[in-house]
């Protein structure tokens, strides 16, 4: 029997931190339903699929960009949301991995094609070897 297709909701907190979410694609809405948290609907991976945690980090306007997430978020936006009261808008950012402490790779130096385990975020990252890892879609 086939698993049928559902969307799910995760709260991210506000806290400066990046946060995996097993996703089958992109975020499908961002909304702030109680403070000190944006919630993300999302479709997860099916069951018959490999898990793949990608990253994300929440970020307020007018409050500094982590430096790990790049200095054009263009790439990274993935959606923002609004309090209910206005007075905050918060940007849902994809983290591309800043940590070097990966596993299933035999060097840093990023041959063509590797993957690896983030051992802090705890996604699976990839390399073109010219890159620097970045979640695996």
């Amino acid at each position: 029997m086939t698993q049928q297709a559902a969307i799910h909701r995760i709260e991210l907190p506000i806290d400066d931190r990046p946060h995996g979410i097993d996703l089958t694609g992109e975020i499908l809405h961002t909304a702030v339903r109680r403070p000190g948290a944006v919630d993300i609907w999302y479709q997860p991976r099916p069951d018959s699929m490999e898990p793949m945690r990608r990253s994300f980090q929440i970020v307020g306007t007018g409050q500094p960009i982590p430096t790990h997430l790049g200095f054009h978020v263009v790439g990274s936006h993935r959606g923002t949301a609004v309090s209910p009261d206005g007075q905050w808008v918060w940007h849902v950012l994809e983290n591309w991995c800043p940590h070097e402490d990966v596993t299933e790779t035999t060097d840093w130096a990023q041959q063509p094609n590797t993957s690896a385990l983030c051992l802090h975020c705890g996604i699976r990252l990839t390399s073109d070897g010219d890159s620097p890892w970045s979640p695996r879609f």
